[in-house]
């Protein structure tokens, strides 16, 4: 419909609560993939956003406060820090 802004996914990375390793997750009503590091959990995070058309990915730690974030532009080729609010 015309002047309605698309939302966009985001992708949270985060340790994984029952084994080493990290979790990435869409927008925390999908099913968690699990990988053996944070790097290639963060890979998949932005090449899963790249390929939806953009979006942003979400750092967390242990107890859930987001650590970084960015967004992936559509085409994936520009990233930008956003601004992260600790609380």
């Amino acid at each position: 419909m015309p002047g309605r802004t698309r939302q966009s996914p985001v992708y949270v990375v985060y340790p994984a609560a029952l084994f080493d390793g990290w979790e990435v997750v869409r927008d925390r009503d999908d099913v968690p993939v699990w990988f053996e590091s944070r790097e290639a959990a963060t890979m998949y995070a932005n090449l899963q956003a790249a390929v939806a058309g953009g979006g942003i990915v979400a750092i967390e730690n242990w107890f859930g406060d987001t650590e970084s974030s960015w967004e992936i532009r559509p085409g994936g080729a520009n990233q930008s820090t956003l601004p992260v609010s600790r609380s």
